[in-house]
Order: C-alpha cells, then structure tokens, then sequence
C-alpha cells in the first residue's frame, strides 16, 4: 500500500510539472488500482501461526492414537490411517489453491506439502502389508524403500507443477534426497565392495550427479524468472555437492605412520576434489551474485581448511604454519574474489 500511495502521490505531481496529461494521469491511476490487489500479501500474522501450530498439535494427537492402536489396526487399518490424512490433506489443498486470500493459498501450500511427505510413509507402509518388504533388520536398505520414496517424490513433482511454490519445491527436494539416501543405503549392501578409495569416487560421482541435478532445476527456474524457488534448488544443490565431498575426503583413512603407504596419494586427492568444490562455488557466487554458493562455498572450505591442518599436521609444530598460510591464501582469494566480482558488475 505504501508503495502504491507513494506512485499516486507522483502521478499528481508529473500532472503539475505538466509531464503528462490529466488523461493520461487517469490511466495511469487506474492501472495502479487494478495491480494493488494482486500483490501478494507476504506476511504471515500471529492468527495464522496459531492455526498452523494447532493444526500440527492436532496432526500429532491422531499420529500417537494411531501409533498406540497400531498393531490392532490389522493390515487394512494401517494402510488406510495413512492413505486417508495423506488424501485428505491433497484434496483440501486443491480446493484452497485457488482462494482468493493469501493465508488460505500458504495454507493449501502447507497442507502439500504435509501430504507429500507422508506419502513417503503410506507407499513404504503398503509395501510392507503386503507383504514385500521385510524390515525385520530394521533398515532401510530394501530396494521397495527406494521406491517408495521414489513415487512420493512423483507425488511433489506432480504438487509442484499445480502449484509451484517453496513449500512445493521443499517437499520435491526432501523426497529427492531421501531417494539418493536410500539408494546409497541399498547400493551399499547389494553391491561387491571393490576397494575402499572406488567406493568411495562412485558415491562421490552419484553425489556430483544428484547435486548438479538440483542446480540444473535452478537454472531452469532462474530462466523462469522464479527467483524464491530458485533459492531453494540452490541450497539443495550446493550442500549435496559440498556434502558429499567433504564427507568422502575426511571419512578416507589417512595412513599410518604419515606418508608411507601408497593410499596417502587417494586421501589427497579426494580431499583436493573438496578444496576445488568449495572454491568453485565462490567462484560461481561471483558471476551468479548467489549468496548462497558464497556462504556454503566459503563454510565447507572453512571446515575442510581446519580438517586437513588437523587430520595432517597434528601433534606437529608444522600446525601453526599450517593454519597461517592457509588464512593467508583465504584472504587472498577474498581479496582477489572482491575484485573480480567488481570488475563482472559494471560488465553485467
């Protein structure tokens, strides 16, 4: 309102300069009022915290009352306490998509989004009913888990086309990752070891793929010109790379004592495959003015820096030495960053 007011207030005074005509001016007037009631109302009141937090007290007293009275539920009966929340909640949230008030569109979001989550729950609860997936080890390494979670992320996919929005693209990317999770969980039981460092480049490389995956979603929302999703396929992207590269360098055992066994040389490069993730996503957050491949890139090299200085010159004087010249060459590579990013600007 402040804005439109402040627009108003400058119409009046191009008609007194005699910028524009009072015709136009009556154009321009009602132009501005038909654009006000379609922006969007951003901000969320208490009243509606309050729904959400009592809708969610209210998800969990049914989630306990079912949880107690599990096994007496028989087979249907589980199948059905979750099938009937989960369409419940879908059909709800098609009849608010379309509302003519803001609350009511966040809160056809918010229930998506609880419904696509839960899908996860109802597809691995049917498979087990009937009979073909057996947790008996109380893991998740069973290929039905991928595919449960596999078809709910079908589900968000489908909820994110009807209605694109950040509650949509959180539960795509949670449903996303708990496939890569589960994938990973299963590849590893399934799957003959070869070697500890080949494992170790194949998760790296399903990492790579899953996190460029996001980042390429990204791009193509970025083309779209939807800057909120944008963002969020963005930090998806970025910790799944950063993630699984720093997670491959430091669980790689350094061999002992320091430097007399041939694997010292995968150790280094792995973790030299980190040090370059982190330093390339600075580098992007230059050319895509993207704070968050800035603060992801600069977190993980961070932690990476004080790993290696750890894991490599420990119990050794060298440490400090270490530690110095690596804060040197970060503050080198702030520096040197600071002016490509002013040299790229006017360019832009």
């Amino acid at each position: 309102m402040a804005m439109q007011e402040l627009m108003l207030g400058r119409i009046e005074e191009w008609v007194e300069e005699g910028l524009i005509s009072a015709k136009q001016a009556e154009v321009l007037r009602r132009r501005e009022a038909k654009a006000a009631p379609t922006m969007p109302a951003r901000r969320v009141k208490a009243d509606e915290i309050l729904v959400y937090l009592g809708s969610l007290v209210v998800f969990l007293a049914m989630a306990f009352l079912v949880g107690q009275n599990w096994r007496a539920l028989g087979s249907a009966g589980r199948v059905l306490s979750v099938l009937a929340p989960t369409v419940a909640m879908l059909v709800l949230g098609w009849r608010l998509r379309g509302s003519e008030t803001a609350q009511l569109r966040r809160g056809a979001q918010a229930l998506w989004l609880a419904a696509c989550l839960l899908s996860v729950l109802f597809f691995a609860v049917t498979f087990y009913e009937l009979g073909l997936i057996d947790w008996s080890g109380r893991d998740t390494s069973d290929p039905l888990v991928v595919v449960s979670c596999l078809l709910a992320t079908g589900v968000a996919g489908a909820a994110f086309a009807l209605l694109p929005s950040v509650a949509q693209s959180i539960a795509l990317h949670v449903c996303g990752s708990a496939v890569l999770v589960t994938f990973l969980e299963w590849l590893d039981r399934s799957l003959r070891p070869l070697s500890l460092f080949y494992d170790s480049l194949l998760v790296l490389v399903i990492g790579l793929l899953a996190g460029g995956l996001w980042l390429g979603l990204s791009e193509w929302l970025r083309v779209r010109a939807e800057k909120g999703l944008v963002r969020v396929s963005r930090i998806f992207g970025a910790l799944t790379i950063l993630g699984f590269t720093l997670v491959v360098a430091t669980g790689y055992p350094l061999p002992r004592p320091f430097g007399l066994r041939d694997t010292l040389w995968q150790k280094t490069l792995l973790e030299g495959v980190a040090f370059l993730a982190s330093i390339a996503f600075i580098a992007a957050s230059v050319k895509r003015q993207s704070q968050v491949f800035l603060y992801s890139g600069a977190g993980f090299l961070f932690l990476l820096t004080i790993y290696v200085n750890f894991e490599h010159f420990a119990d050794r004087i060298g440490m400090p030495i270490a530690l110095l010249i690596s804060g040197a060459l970060l503050i080198g590579l702030g520096l040197g960053t600071g002016r490509l990013s002013r040299r790229i600007r006017p360019a832009q």
